[in-house]
């Protein structure tokens, strides 16, 4: 029969190396879930729901992209970037004509649409209008000022929601807005509002933001 081991009677290295030799994965597996625990309970303390979600594809420069760009627009409206998100997501590419897109960008950007939840939509090229044309935008015209849109007027692009209803002004063509180009986003786009955003209200102030900024 094995002596069992007289724990207090071993010098502390050995006790050390006894209670590891023995009770590691106890030890491992304790720790384990005490860290999953504490993330746990950060996340959802820390965690903020953003002001505005933000699809933009084939934008200039789609890994370095950040929301700082977004800055401005909250200090104008009075939002405190401190407690107010702006999140982005700027990585999706699509090309026309001879070059291939991935599927799992088609894939992505099918579903971050069907779930709902975004709110502006920047892009190039015929995903953005296919996507405009199938009625994922909002009627601008319901949402700005009538003659915020006619400065716009030669820019609109309709949709008819796949033409189940008549042309409603779903985008805007910006060939020329110095804000998407001091902050790298884009030299050419169109920009919309989808129309399951979780916070139109915001939405459309950003779009009063971004479309009266070169008349400010």
């Amino acid at each position: 029969m094995e002596k069992k081991t007289d724990f207090k009677a071993l010098p502390n290295k050995a006790k050390a190396q006894y209670l590891w030799d023995y009770y590691r994965w106890p030890f491992i597996i304790t720790v384990a879930i005490v860290s999953f625990i504490i993330y746990m309970v950060y996340h959802f303390v820390s965690y903020r729901d953003p002001l505005l979600n933000v699809i933009m594809i084939n934008c200039n420069d789609p890994y370095s992209s950040t929301a700082d760009g977004f800055n401005e627009f909250l200090a104008e409206y009075g939002y405190d970037p401190e407690v107010s998100d702006i999140s982005i997501s700027s990585t999706l590419r699509f090309y026309d004509g001879e070059y291939s897109t991935s599927y799992t960008d088609y894939q992505t950007l099918t579903v971050m649409i069907a779930a709902g939840g975004q709110d502006l939509f920047f892009g190039t090229g015929n995903m953005f209008t296919d996507c405009a044309d199938q009625g994922t935008l909002i009627d601008l015209s319901t949402v700005l000022p009538a003659e915020l849109l006619e400065q716009y007027q030669d820019s609109l692009l309709y949709s008819t929601d796949g033409g189940e209803v008549e042309p409603y002004p779903c985008a805007i063509e910006l060939t020329d807005n110095s804000w998407l180009k001091k902050n790298n986003y884009y030299d050419t786009c169109y920009f919309g509002i989808f129309y399951q955003s979780q916070n139109p209200n915001t939405a459309a102030q950003f779009a009063e933001f971004l479309l009266s900024y070169d008349s400010d």
